[in-house]
Order: C-alpha cells, then structure tokens, then sequence
C-alpha cells in the first residue's frame, strides 16, 4: 500500500498527477475569473470539478442567518468542487480571491479517466482524503476552540500551505484580508482585528492594509501555549527579535 509519512510528500506526487490529469483531459487552455466573481453558487447543478492554474479560491456555504464561513482556500495546482461526487447539487460556493484561470472537468469525463488511470484514481482520492481530514480539523476548531486558539492555528496552517521564508518570517504568498480570516475562524471581523493586533504586539505577526501577512510560526505555538516544549511544524522558523517589520 502506497503511503506517506508526510502530507507535504503526498501532497507533491497528488500535485504531479492532477497536473498529468488537467493535461490530459483538456486540450484547450483555461479559463480567466476575475477576483470576486463566483465559479459556481449554493443550489447550481454539481456536474464537474475544477482544476486552479493561478490564482486563489475560497470554497464557502452561507448560514442561516446569512453570514458566510470559508471552508477552504485553494492555490494553484490544487482540484475543487470534488463534492460533486457526492451530490447532485452544490452544497457551498467557489468564489475567486484573486484573478484566477481555471479549467473545468466534467464529472463524467473525469470518472472515465479516473477508470483507466489507477495512479491519477489514487492521487485523487487520496486528495478528498485529506480535504475530508481538514474538514474535520476545522469542525474540532470551531467546536472546542476559543476564537484566539483557532486563529493562531488558523495562521499556522496557512504559513505551512502557502508560506515562503522571508528574513526571521513566513510570508504568506496570497494576500488576506481580515474579512477572509474572519470567516475563516468563525468570528465577528472586530473580534478577529482585535486579536490580530495583540499577535503583533507580541511580535507573532505582521501585517499591512493591503492583506500581506508575515508570520512567525513558533512565537506564534510559543504565544498559545507559553511554557510549553518549542515544537516546531512545518517552516516554524526563530523567533523575531527587537521591533516588528513592516510589510
């Protein structure tokens, strides 16, 4: 059985064969979303999946009481809208971040390739595996964490899926803004800008008006859990000395 003791591992064989897989399949380059406009809604017909060439795009459903939570941000390289397996019918909402181009894959061609591929039908499922993995992640969080313990680990997996070492930091590649962190965690976006600033102030984080964040992955374990064993994850890098730098 084919298995991996990291998902930074799997991650990288599941990117080369979704990259085989969008080759093969489509003949024709992608297509441009310009930020802000929707793939696909809540309630439209669920009858293909999507491939991210460039850019970022959030997954997200919309409550009751209309607010929206953010269920995952996908970078290039990555397939969305894999719940079409499931049901008929999009159950959340896809939704460019940034300028994105996109190619889309139909349901039954992407079954029939799947069929005769046992490397991509791997690949594949073991990419709804680990979104199914972070899905119950991100239920726990919301569940038994307070808003500041799933902020910061928020933050953490965020440096560890699109983070790149700067200095003493982890700069996240893609910018955010406080909004989109907000419904990320659950919180109300004040809540979520209060918290932020006191991460800065400790010299946790660093951000500008304009969504780029810098991130010290081990102040930042070091500040949820002070006294507790340095553990590093992931790029978890030093601790930042003397003032905090500007983005």
């Amino acid at each position: 059985m084919l298995t991996f003791l990291t998902h930074s591992r799997c991650e990288a064989l599941s990117t080369f064969f979704r990259g085989q897989l969008c080759t093969s399949l489509t003949g024709q380059g992608g297509r441009w979303i310009t930020r802000g406009s929707f793939v696909y809604c809540q309630g439209d017909p669920s009858q293909s999946v999507y491939f991210l060439r460039a850019g970022l795009i959030k997954t997200s459903i919309l409550c009751e009481d209309g607010k929206e939570q953010i269920l995952r941000l996908y970078k290039p390289g990555e397939i969305f809208g894999e719940l079409c397996f499931c049901t008929s019918m999009r159950r959340e909402q896809a939704v460019a971040l940034e300028d994105s181009m996109i190619v889309e894959l139909a349901f039954a061609q992407l079954i029939g390739h799947l069929q005769g591929n046992s490397q991509a039908l791997t690949s594949f499922l073991s990419t709804i595996s680990h979104h199914l993995e972070e899905a119950y992640e991100q239920i726990r969080l919301l569940s038994t964490e307070k808003v500041m313990g799933r902020l910061i680990q928020t933050l953490l997996r965020l440096a560890n899926e699109m983070g790149e070492p700067l200095d003493q930091w982890v700069r996240l590649r893609h910018h955010l803004t406080q909004d989109d962190l907000a419904r990320m965690i659950g919180a109300r976006r004040e809540v979520t800008s209060t918290l932020l600033n006191q991460l800065r102030t400790a010299a946790c984080i660093d951000y500008s008006s304009r969504g780029q964040f810098l991130l010290d992955p081990l102040a930042l374990e070091q500040y949820q859990h002070p006294g507790g064993p340095n553990t590093e994850k992931g790029l978890s890098l030093p601790l930042p000395t003397g003032n905090s730098r500007s983005c």
